[in-house]
């Protein structure tokens, strides 16, 4: 299997059965040589993220759309065609080609390339959506529902900023491990970078997963504005926390050197094989306070009755609108119904926790989405029906700032 093949192989995987592109391009890079790997990579990811401009520039020369699989190949090799400087368009052409006549037992191989010629004649093009609202979310691969809820939140400005934010590359970023190294040594790596946004940020240039750092654990893989959480929590030495929503821990690793590995920190986690993942981190960053539960954060005051915190970190599962960038197969499956779950779910975890906070404690809510349905105004609901809390601060960090995901926290204090 070639790089072409497995990249095909990876988003009809995606895209038809609903896996995650990041997960299924994990498990399955190794199936391709090292050299390939980089290109398999690229393919997936920018196929998904322009995902609706291609289908619609391709789709205009055919009646109706071939067979799934037909159709992501066409997807795929768009990209390539529109999007890619340094690929041939008639080794693009050729492969695709190829590839099509065992897809589709031959038949589609002939329509395949008289689509992809008229792709390569017409180029990039602006296209033209129902409205003016509907042609920017389409040319920016947006679903046209999320651009219009933007724009109520946050303002057109601010909307189309978000859209061509999560638009470009998403670069590699770290959070320095401080219990088994000083800044100023990450610092001194030439192909390291600071992040402006987080102290203890980094940005690296190449392959960061196979460096030294991380392999030592000085380094663990995690987004400047995902960072900045654990030092919002402002846990110290000593203090007992609590990680809800935990894994795969790159958060209860933050939280652990914010406290200088003094204290307890209880990570919970509602599956077993993703509780797994934070043990993997700690051990490999030299975490000694964390401890994890296997547990549905929803009751967890009653699996908890008699234990209090001097932090809660309640890291909520959420829409990923923040991460679009790094998570574009999002923008396939996300609907609005599924906000008004994923609110409700957000409403109960918060529920079931906020009891286990001492008075004078601190709670931070957290997600990876720009939705005030689920920020702001799921703290605002929060307040109104626990007045024995107040609001400390709350932030918002937009992916046009400085090249993060979007984040935001709230941080509560219990007074009562």
């Amino acid at each position: 299997m070639n790089g072409r093949q497995l990249a095909h192989t990876i988003l009809c995987d995606v895209i038809l059965e609903g896996q995650y592109a990041n997960l299924a391009i994990k498990q399955r890079l190794k199936e391709v040589e090292e050299v390939d790997q980089a290109l398999v990579t690229a393919l997936v990811y920018t196929t998904l993220q322009n995902h609706r401009y291609l289908r619609s520039l391709w789709s205009n020369f055919v009646q109706r759309l071939p067979k799934s699989k037909t159709s992501i190949l066409l997807d795929m090799a768009t990209a390539q065609l529109i999007l890619f400087d340094k690929l041939p368009p008639y080794a693009v052409l050729s492969e695709t080609v190829e590839m099509a006549k065992h897809i589709d037992m031959g038949y589609a191989s002939k329509m395949v390339n008289a689509v992809l010629r008229k792709v390569v004649e017409q180029g990039k093009v602006e296209l033209h959506g129902v409205d003016a609202l509907d042609t920017f979310a389409l040319n920016h691969a947006l679903p046209t529902w999320v651009y219009t809820l933007w724009i109520k939140q946050y303002g057109e400005e601010k909307a189309q900023s978000i859209a061509l934010a999560l638009l470009s590359h998403a670069h590699v970023s770290a959070r320095i491990n401080t219990l088994k190294v000083e800044p100023e040594e990450i610092l001194s790596d030439p192909r390291i970078h600071g992040s402006s946004l987080n102290p203890l940020s980094v940005h690296y240039d190449g392959n960061l997963v196979h460096t030294a750092w991380v392999k030592e654990g000085k380094l663990w893989l995690q987004d400047e504005a995902s960072a900045l959480v654990s030092s919002f929590v402002d846990a110290q030495a000593g203090m007992d926390v609590l990680d809800v929503c935990s894994a795969p821990g790159s958060k209860a690793a933050g939280l652990a050197c914010t406290m200088n590995n003094t204290g307890t920190i209880t990570a919970v986690e509602l599956h077993p094989q993703r509780a797994k993942l934070i043990d993997q981190l700690m051990q490999v960053c030299g975490v000694k306070i964390v401890k994890t539960l296997t547990a549905d954060a929803r009751i967890l005051s009653q699996a908890l009755p008699e234990k209090t915190y001097d932090r809660i970190l309640v890291d909520v599962p959420c829409s990923g609108l923040g991460v679009l960038r790094r998570k574009a197969d999002i923008k396939l499956r996300i609907t609005p119904q599924q906000l008004d779950e994923l609110e409700r779910l957000q409403k109960a975890i918060l529920e079931g926790v906020y009891t286990l906070l001492k008075v004078n404690g601190q709670m931070v809510y957290s997600t990876c989405t720009l939705n005030k349905k689920e920020n702001e105004q799921q703290i605002k609901h929060f307040l109104k029906a626990h007045p024995e809390f107040e609001l400390v601060e709350e932030r918002t960090v937009f992916p046009d700032e400085v090249g993060s995901d979007g984040f935001y926290m709230a941080k509560l204090k219990r007074v009562a």
